[in-house]
């Protein structure tokens, strides 16, 4: 069989791929892997392994881990392009009769296989027959929060409800990221968890500190709003001028989410018209505020970043005093 597992959801992914290989008919001498990255991968040798005969038993396992020829990263050369046809045609020939006693895996960590390619549309045309293709997507905002709820129940682990709600921001909707944190809580051992166990085990995503800072700003929250700057500037070494573009990113985050709520969209119809996870926490931070007035923040954030860059004014006094005007 020809497996393709793809997905940013890499926890589940890492689960699905050690399942394959953890069948009692497979030995641990006949899983081979490679490295699919590099342009210099060959297709010709992994799929001399898959039809090999093996000495050890009746069966085996290919891993392709990261195949260039189906990851949209990175531009060819005319060269790559050639051989990204032969690719194409090996494959194809592949899929047409493979060798029953080999499991073909290619694994795209992390990210979707670019469906542009000859190869992915190859598989796809083999798709039921002799191919699988196994796509592990995040979870909607809903899922998440079913999941999270019964995990937490079946671990018996109970947050206070501002523990909850860092928590839920720090994996900031990823499945793969709630379980590395769960193994940390886990291993600490404390059933009863408050604020700061959270902030001491779970890592803190910076785009997570990024949307602390817009959203407390945009909330008119002082103390939170210069405890996320100050956690940008120590933790990430971020300067006053590299804020600019990401406190204006996370103003326009919610500039899009107000628009659409005062045009009558409904969540849903907003979160796929914007790509905003959370919403109903950009117009909850966004309160009285109105298109027009973040519109007015975006403007002046602008003016700002030009004074600065001219040399007319101090990038760290011009930041604070800037927030300090709409706080």
């Amino acid at each position: 069989m020809i497996y393709l597992l793809e997905g940013k959801e890499i926890y589940f992914l890492s689960k699905k791929k050690n399942a394959l290989l953890s069948r009692k008919d497979l030995d641990p001498e006949n899983i081979v892997s490679f490295d699919a990255s590099v342009r210099s991968f060959s297709l010709s040798q992994a799929l001399t392994y898959c039809n090999t005969i093996s000495l050890f038993s009746e069966n085996r396992a290919v891993v392709v881990n990261d195949p260039y020829f189906l990851n949209s990263g990175g531009e060819k050369t005319g060269k790559e392009k050639k051989n990204t046809m032969n690719n194409a045609d090996l494959l194809e020939e592949y899929c047409k009769m493979p060798n029953d006693s080999s499991d073909l895996i290619l694994v795209c960590y992390g990210y979707d296989a670019d469906k542009r390619t000859r190869e992915y549309k190859i598989l796809e045309k083999y798709r039921g027959k002799t191919v699988d293709i196994l796509t592990f997507s995040q979870k909607s905002p809903k899922e998440l929060e079913r999941y999270i709820d019964i995990e937490l129940q079946k671990h018996q682990l109970r947050m206070t409800a501002d523990a909850l709600e860092e928590f839920k921001l720090r994996i900031n909707g990823s499945t793969t990221m709630f379980h590395v944190a769960l193994d940390s809580i886990l291993l600490y051992g404390e059933k009863n968890l408050n604020l700061k166990d959270i902030e001491h085990l779970v890592y803190i995503n910076p785009e997570v500190n990024h949307w602390k800072l817009g959203n407390a700003f945009i909330r008119r929250d002082t103390e939170g709003t210069f405890r996320a700057l100050n956690e940008c500037i120590e933790i990430e070494h971020m300067t006053y001028t590299n804020l600019i573009p990401v406190l204006a990113s996370q103003i326009r985050g919610i500039y899009n989410s107000v628009v659409c709520n005062e045009l009558g969209m409904g969540e849903e119809e907003i979160r796929r018209y914007t790509g905003r996870n959370y919403p109903s926490l950009d117009l909850r931070s966004a309160g009285r505020c109105s298109s027009r007035d973040l519109l007015e923040r975006l403007s002046a954030l602008a003016d700002l970043d030009q004074e600065i860059k001219a040399g007319r004014i101090d990038e760290k006094n011009g930041f604070e005093r800037y927030l300090l005007r709409y706080l």
